[in-house]
Order: structure tokens, then C-alpha cells, then sequence
């Protein structure tokens, strides 16, 4: 993600957040004419979306932790279904990077 657009969300925010404590409402508008800003809009447009793989990502993470060590674990790929084992350390990396990427951009799945 380019540093303008995260400055524009990190804005678009504390934006957000400051007109919900103040009960007050935000208008956001996007000139369709330029190419940028068609693509952010549809990047917010698709906000729920984000935070579902988010979410669902997060959770699987957890699930394997807690409960599937040693277990195969199947997903799917361009050239069909594809099981594996990660090991227990493996994962616990992937979550620590996964949790760093998303405190580093301020992400809050309990929100």
C-alpha cells in the first residue's frame, strides 16, 4: 500500500471516529474521472470484505493453535485441493506476523 492512500484512510479514520463520538455525519467524495480515486473508493466499498479474510484468517490461526497441532490442514489452490502438516512453530510465526501486520496498520478484529 502506497504511503498516499494510507495517509487517505489513516485521515478517512480519525475522521470517522471523531464524527461518531460527536454523533455527527461524514460525506466522502470521489471524482470518477480519476482512475485513483475509483480504486480507493472501491477499496472502501469493499471494507467488509477485507475485514471477513481478516477475521477468518485470524481465526484459523487461532483454531489450529488451540486445537489442531499436528493436524493436516487443506486448502486450496490454482491446481486444486492441497493438504499439509505445518508444525507448531510455523504457525505461531505466521500468527505473530499476521497480528504485527495488522497492528502496524492500526487493524482492531475486535472492534
Amino acid at each position: 500500500m502506497d504511503n498516499k492512500l494510507k495517509e487517505d484512510i489513516d485521515k478517512i479514520v480519525d475522521e470517522v471516529i471523531s464524527s461518531q463520538m460527536s454523533n455527527q455525519q461524514a460525506t466522502l467524495i470521489f471524482s470518477l474521472d480519476d482512475p485513483d480515486a475509483e480504486r480507493k473508493l472501491k477499496k472502501m466499498l469493499n471494507v467488509d470484505n477485507y475485514y471477513t479474510v481478516l477475521h477468518d484468517f485470524s481465526q484459523f490461526i487461532r483454531n489450529y493453535l488451540k486445537y489442531g497441532d499436528g493436524e493436516k490442514v487443506r486448502f486450496k489452490s490454482i491446481d486444486g485441493y492441497k493438504e499439509i502438516v505445518p508444525d507448531y512453530k510455523t504457525m505461531e510465526y505466521v500468527r505473530e506476523m499476521f497480528n504485527g501486520f495488522l497492528n502496524e496498520n492500526r487493524i482492531d478484529l475486535d472492534d
